[in-house]
């Protein structure tokens, strides 16, 4: 039997853990290679990441330059100067000190050069010329991808976290963003992130820079089909059987999320493997969804406790699937006051992330805090 626990989770996931996103690969692929820009929506935990590098480690394969930078590490504009260029010189496969000459002719406002640590290995680093301006710098650095493009080597651009923009300067940045990349005809841009309503706001509202701008793509489940075929594929590589049923048990309990059907599958895994069990009951799922719980329970609390008790009533309300949460019959039955009220509570949540909008429905993003709070409220 085999020691490495055949699942994966919180993390990117590639190779045998990646599976069934071939038709949303596909797409986006003759999307971004067609010379056009995609923004990707899903709710967090869907594997969107997994499914973005997957796409350009295939593009890099075809002969495209690919960059990710993620925002959320990004909190002003030097930030974004200094991470954009460190991304787009660490992406050439040429040497880094003839990437950063390259560099050095089309970006004033900084000096880029190489630095070797102790075994010799390269890295890049940035210094900044005083009294010179810094929204031109930042063009600049915007501008690098289409300056060191040529027709024959077309670069392909991930914004992870691209909601994130907002917060650098506002509307600034965003306008001088969308100004800049507009006219790179030899680069396609991929804009995704893990809070759908400010994406959707960005690239829907036709007073923002980027209204329009993109190709929209959503990203939904995977197959149930899909799922327990790769459910009882990977168990069955420890020698240990799982059938349908159990299969979907695991699916219905994790809302049929990615990252939350390897995580149970994981922890059943990890029992059945100490146990020397060779095929997966129901109990076994039981105890891998309470084993989270209580993995969980200190942040789950934590999430709880910092609510007011009106928050509190309306956690309750979500996790009881409530269609209709903003009407006065929901308010009468989980004693709830003014619709405004409840309102301001929930759109606290989304920003937060905790909730996601599915029409006149609300849900919890995380399957296993919908359980806890069932439980403890």
């Amino acid at each position: 039997m085999t020691v490495t626990n055949p699942f994966k989770f919180g993390s990117i996931v590639s190779g045998d853990y990646f599976y069934n996103r071939e038709e949303d690969l596909l797409r986006i692929k003759q999307t971004l290679a067609g010379g056009n820009n995609i923004t990707l929506f899903a709710p967090r935990r869907f594997g969107k990441s997994s499914l973005v590098k997957k796409v350009l480690g295939e593009l890099e394969k075809e002969g495209y330059n690919t960059v990710y930078l993620d925002l959320m590490s990004v909190y002003s504009q030097e930030t974004f100067i200094t991470n954009y260029s460190r991304a787009i010189a660490n992406s050439q496969k040429a040497s880094l000190e003839n990437t950063v000459k390259k560099i050095a002719q089309f970006i004033s406002g900084i000096v880029p050069s190489v630095s070797f640590d102790s075994s010799g290995s390269p890295s890049f680093s940035l210094s900044w010329i005083e009294d010179r301006d810094k929204e031109q710098t930042l063009a600049d650095v915007i501008n690098l991808p289409q300056k060191l493009s040529s027709d024959s080597k077309k670069w392909i651009i991930a914004f992870d976290e691209f909601q994130e923009v907002t917060k650098l300067n506002g509307d600034n940045f965003e306008k001088l963003l969308r100004s800049c990349i507009q006219h790179h005809d030899n680069v396609s841009y991929l804009f995704f992130g893990s809070k759908t309503h400010l994406l959707k706001d960005m690239f829907n509202n036709k007073n923002r820079a980027f209204y329009n701008s993109a190709s929209v793509m959503s990203i939904g489940k995977i197959s149930e089909t899909k799922s327990v075929e790769y459910l009882k594929a990977r168990f069955s590589i420890s020698g240990i059987t799982i059938d349908d049923e159990i299969a979907m048990t695991i699916l219905y309990t994790a809302g049929n999320i990615p990252y939350y059907i390897q995580f149970i599958a994981y922890e059943i895994w990890q029992s059945a493997v100490l146990e020397n069990k060779s095929e997966i009951v129901q109990s076994d799922v039981s105890g891998a969804v309470e084993n989270i719980l209580m993995l969980k329970s200190d942040y789950y609390w934590e999430l709880i406790t910092k609510q007011t008790p009106y928050r509190k009533k309306v956690f309750n309300a979500i996790a009881h699937n409530e269609r209709e949460l903003l009407s006065g019959e929901a308010a009468q039955k989980y004693n709830l006051g003014a619709v405004s009220t409840t309102q301001k509570a929930l759109e606290s949540f989304i920003d937060d992330g905790l909730v996601e909008r599915n029409n006149t429905q609300y849900e919890f993003s995380d399957p296993f805090f919908k359980m806890f709070v069932l439980k403890n409220i």
